[in-house]
């Protein structure tokens, strides 16, 4: 959908404003005593992250850019020098709604600060958030100083952590309830998908799909509203005993892969991703679980979440840990379509297909991977 007319239907702009430029255009200004500084801005586009940085020269500093369809995005200033990765997570952030505007950013002695103005994407955005209480990120950053606050030798540590994971799973619960009225009372608003989303993380899928359906037309266009819509969907039909819906990837050497292609096989579709943990102290066991049933037939396709930065880490993780089945990804990390496709909003997640293309078996590792797959090929 041209973006333009994606503006008018979700922020109600006027007949001027829908005269509106093709791109972004984030001007900012800063005191000069952090010329040389380093601003920088993640966002999306057709799905993948993108990564821009700007230097700050004479108090003035500038991103350029395109978006789709405007998208959660965030900015990062490192007035210290220590390089995106130390400030990124817990450093000086101003989250925002990227839109094709101009927005005018006037940095003082903090990003965080610092008032957006010439929007009127972000002006919405602000109305939204004081409608249902606060930021996501602001909540997180609020409990982590908490927690951080904590003397990790105090003998009631573990009660004091304790009742800082009760204060914010409250204040979390209270934003949910505010967003899921917000999206009942704002069909038009590109802000009820994200709300939408942050609710189903905690309500049942059956809960939020007439919601969603009452939403205007443009609002469920959206990508997002797409991906909410395929996991409403697949909390229907991913389910064992179901056929399991095909999909087609690029492996590594971008060769297109699909479900389909294992047809008259066993194959465990394994969503993983470089930066899980659980997944990767996993991989032990799923290779020796593979070599044991590959000649009695078994396959596996593992899809990857790891998104377009991630590319080389996917690559090397496939490689560290020794990993000799096939791999695929779109990299577009959890908008990955495979993963939208199957409802997946976790990771390592699994399912194994029969050779008729049905799921007869999900979510097995460890022990309960043995038992099944040793139930399929025998002993």
């Amino acid at each position: 959908m041209n973006i333009l007319k994606l503006a008018a239907a979700l922020v109600v702009l006027s007949p001027i404003q829908l005269l509106a430029q093709e791109e972004f255009q984030l001007k900012g200004s800063a005191p000069q005593k952090f010329d040389g500084k380093k601003v920088y801005l993640d966002y999306t586009n057709e799905g993948f992250s993108m990564v821009d940085s700007a230097t700050i020269k004479n108090g003035k500093f500038m991103f350029t850019g395109t978006v789709d369809e405007p998208a959660y995005s965030r900015m990062v200033f490192d007035p210290e020098g220590k390089g995106k990765m130390m400030v990124q997570n817990n450093g000086d952030r101003l989250y925002f709604y990227l839109a094709n505007e101009t927005y005018k950013i006037a940095i003082k002695d903090s990003l965080s600060t610092s008032k957006i103005t010439g929007s009127p994407m972000h002006d919405s955005y602000k109305k939204y958030i004081a409608e249902i209480g606060s930021d996501f990120m602001t909540i997180i950053d609020g409990a982590n100083k908490e927690f951080a606050a904590v003397k990790q030798d105090a003998p009631d540590a573990n009660d004091q952590y304790a009742a800082i994971r009760e204060k914010f799973d409250a204040k979390f619960e209270t934003r949910r309830e505010k967003e899921f009225a917000f999206a009942q009372n704002n069909p038009n608003s590109i802000f009820s998908i994200d709300a939408l989303k942050d609710v189903a993380n905690k309500r049942k899928l059956s809960e939020i799909e007439p919601v969603f359906l009452a939403l205007s037309k443009e609002v469920r266009q959206l990508s997002s509203a797409r991906e909410l819509e395929a996991r409403i969907l697949a909390d229907k039909t991913i389910k064992i005993g179901s056929k399991a819906p095909d999909f087609a990837q690029p492996d590594m050497d971008g060769k297109m892969i699909k479900v389909s292609d294992f047809l008259g096989q066993y194959v465990l579709i394994d969503f993983w991703a470089s930066w899980c943990g659980p997944c990767r102290a996993e991989n032990p066991h799923l290779v020796k679980a593979y070599e044991k049933y590959k000649p009695k037939g078994l396959e596996i396709l593992a899809v990857s979440i790891d998104d377009n930065k991630g590319r080389s880490a996917w690559l090397k993780a496939v490689e560290d840990d020794g990993l000799p089945w096939i791999h695929v990804a779109d990299l577009k990390g959890w908008s990955n379509d495979a993963a939208v496709l199957y409802g997946v909003r976790g990771v390592p997640q699994n399912y194994l297909i029969d050779p008729t293309g049905n799921i007869v078996a999900t979510n097995l590792r460890g022990d309960k991977l043995d038992t099944e797959l040793a139930k399929v090929f025998g002993q």
